[in-house]
């Protein structure tokens, strides 16, 4: 069971009890997986530091996030001290807020459309939800 699988596992089958004939034929018709940015990783390494990897989530762009990125992606024979998210505001001037990969998790487990092993994929958040899920995941910080 994967991180996105934990919180995602009793919403699936509500939603799969909610869904009318309509959906299924809507979801048939556009392949979100084929139009979804795929987030591919970007390491950075500050002098004297580990280097870190780092993903973009866009505002409004479905977004296809790997679900186990401290395997899918190793420096040398170990992992990444650090793995990051970036969320990128179009409507608020190009906005970038910076967060931990793993902290984020819950709050977007809420955003996931779908699950195919070793991916999830995120749907586009507008600015509203994309502000509410850094200001949790902030207020979160700050207690841990």
């Amino acid at each position: 069971m994967g991180i996105f699988d934990f919180f995602k596992k009793n919403k699936r089958k509500e939603q799969e009890n909610n869904r009318c004939p309509l959906d299924v034929e809507e979801a048939e018709e556009t392949d979100l997986w084929a139009e979804a940015y795929v987030a591919k990783p970007q390491c950075y390494a500050k002098e004297g530091k580990e280097p870190f990897l780092t993903f973009v989530i866009t505002e409004g762009v479905n977004t296809i996030l790997p679900m186990y990125p401290n395997e899918s992606y190793k420096v040398g024979n170990g992992h990444f001290s650090d793995i990051r998210l970036t969320f990128v505001s179009t409507t608020k001037l190009g906005e970038v807020v910076d967060l931990p990969f793993f902290h984020c998790v819950p709050a977007l487990s809420n955003y996931a459309v779908e699950i195919r092993e070793p991916n999830v994929l995120i749907r586009g958040l507008n600015a509203a939800e994309m502000g509410v899920l850094i200001s949790g995941v902030k207020q979160s910080l700050k207690h841990y």
